[in-house]
This record gives structure tokens, sequence and C-alpha cells, in this order.
């Protein structure tokens, strides 16, 4: 009796030990035995090479969960569904996707969820799934692993048209013309000293031809201020000119009224008079409308024939001077001006 009672009493102690340890085991691993999951379906098209159930699953890069199975879409076999297991308090939203990640370029492939706005309503099953499904989306490795065999078939096309380009005749080509440079490069290295010279003497040259445009603008400015200058005196002067031709015409008139009746000398004279005076006035007329005519050469006209004109003028109007005097002694004593002063006669009985 006392032996089977210690029997029991081992075997208790031992299962409480045993219950003990799994209690202690599950506490450390902190896993949750009320905690319920929830359960996504992802079809991926093409291989999900480095997947196997066990996995883990990461939400933006939180580990939350892993793959349950994998297998063949039974739909289509050109996809692989993956199902993974997360705790049902995930939020997974409808705007959430997945990819195929690894840790490192050949590192344990995982399952990678991302996406999902705060606005967005939780993602939910369609009535025709077992599962929700969240939508895949290819990786940044994937495209690059996919992209690949272009990227090869365009680096190999490269690679051939390199080769072309540098065929013997291209290299030899190349060859001679890396030596006409080399000798253009000796060629000027001999002729620095020449070369220095003719920069200094194209920095004078250039030095001169700014200073002579220089001039050039400011003699430009003074022939402009010249001009603007000259052409109010050019305008008095036809003014002047017109208001002498008047003059002469009206005087000549004046005299051809005072000497009606006078001998045929008085006559004679005062024609000539008018021949003078109506050549002058022609005179006058083009000399007006050939400044006007060229007004463009005034310049010239006003270095070396303003002067002489002035001049002109001024002996115009001394002879204007005379004619009146003139006019004036034939319009007192007409006979006078024609035969002169005569001597006081006497009485003939």
């Amino acid at each position: 009796m006392e032996t089977r009672a210690n029997y029991i009493v081992v075997g208790a102690f031992t299962l409480l030990i045993m219950i003990g340890s799994v209690v202690a085991i599950i506490w450390m691993a902190g896993v949750n035995i009320d905690e319920e999951f929830a359960y996504y379906d992802i079809y991926f098209e093409g291989s999900v090479t480095g997947l196997k159930p066990g996995n883990p699953v990461r939400y933006r890069g939180i580990p939350v969960g892993v793959i349950s199975e994998i297998r063949i879409d039974s739909k289509n076999v050109e996809r692989v569904r993956v199902t993974i297991e997360i705790p049902e308090t995930t939020p997974i939203k409808s705007d959430t996707f997945a990819s195929m990640e690894f840790q490192g370029i050949t590192g344990v492939g995982y399952v990678q969820i991302s996406g999902g706005t705060n606005s967005a309503p939780r993602l939910k099953k369609r009535p025709d799934e077992p599962r929700p499904e969240i939508p895949a989306k290819a990786s940044q490795l994937q495209e690059l692993f996919e992209s690949a065999p272009e990227l090869i078939t365009r680096v190999t096309a490269l690679v051939d048209r390199f080769n072309l380009l540098f065929n013997t005749r291209n290299r030899e080509n190349f060859g001679s013309t890396l030596e006409n440079i080399e000798k253009v490069t000796r060629t000027i290295a001999n002729r620095s000293d020449e070369i220095d010279k003719v920069l200094t003497s194209a920095s004078g040259t250039m030095s001169e031809l700014r200073a002579a445009a220089a001039d050039a603008r400011e003699t430009m400015a003074e022939l402009k201020r010249g001009v603007d200058a000259i052409m109010p005196q050019t305008s008095t002067l036809i003014t002047n000119v017109n208001e002498l031709t008047v003059e002469a015409k009206d005087l000549s008139g004046r005299i051809g009224n005072e000497i009606d009746g006078v001998g045929a000398e008085a006559k004679i004279a005062l024609a000539e008079v008018r021949g003078v005076l109506k050549d002058f006035g022609q005179a006058a007329r083009t000399l007006s409308e050939l400044v006007e005519a060229n007004r463009e050469p005034v310049d010239a006209f006003a270095s070396s024939g303003l002067y002489e004109l002035t001049q002109m003028l001024t002996e115009a109007r001394v002879l204007m001077g005379a004619l009146t005097r003139i006019a004036a002694q034939i319009e007192r004593d007409p006979a006078r001006f024609l035969f002169g002063q005569t001597k006081p006669g006497v009485e003939v009985k």
C-alpha cells in the first residue's frame, strides 16, 4: 500500500512538471492561445522560388504572420496561390497589395504587405472566393529579374556595335587621327612664342578697333549735332533768298514805272538791270530748290559754301541798296540821271 502511494506521488509530480514546462514555454514564446487569425490568398504570376510554408509575412516591414500554404491555382495554372495567416486585427485595407521580397539577393523569401490608406475600407472576400484576395504586385527585384533577358539582349547588341565600331580599319583611322593630333600639338608647342605674339597683336588690334569705333561714334554724334544746328540756319537762308527775290522784283517794277517816257539809253539800262535781276531771281530759286533737294549733303555745303553764300548775300544787299538809290535819283530827276548835270544856259534872243 505504501509502494503504490509513492508511484502516484511521483507520477503526479512528473505531470505537474510537464504541464508547467509547457505553460512556461508558451509564456516565454508570447503565444496568445485565444488570438484569432485571418487567412488571405495572394496570387503570384510566374515563379515563387524562395517561398515556402512557414516563411514570414511582414506588414510595412513588421512581422505579422506566416505563409500557411502554397499551391498552384486550380483555375489558372499560370498563377501560384499563396495563403497567409495573420492576426485578425491586422488592418488589411482594400487598397493594400502584396509582393514577394527577399532578405538580401539570395536570402530567405517572404511576403511583404504594403499600401493601405486610413480612409479605405477593410478588405472583404467576394462571394465566389473562399478567402479575401490581396492583389499581388511585382517587387523591384522581380522586375529586375524579368527584364534581365531583355537587358542582356541590349547589352549583347551594344557589344556587337562596339566591336563593329572598333574594327581593324577604324582602329587604324583612330590611330592616324591620334598621330595627327599629336603633330598639331607638337607644332603648337614649338610655335608657342609666335602664337603669343599673334595673340598680343590681335589684342592690340582689337583695342585699336574699339578706339576707332568709339571715335566713329563720337564723330557721328558731332556730325548730327552740326546738322541739327545748321538746319535752322539753312531754312533762314532760304527765307532770306526768297525775300530778296521778291524785293528785286518789286524794285524792278518800280524802276520800270519811274522811267516811262525816258530816253532810249535809260530803257536799255533798265532792261539790263531787269535781266540781271531776273537772272539773280532765277539763281535764287535754283539755289532754293537745290538746298531743298539736297538736305543730306548739307554738312558739306555748310563747311564751305555757307560762307560764300553769306558773302554773296551781303554783296547782293549792297547791290540792292545801290539800285534803290538809283531808282530814287531817277524818280527825283530822270534827265539829270541820264544826261548828267548841265551848265546854266543863256537866253538867245
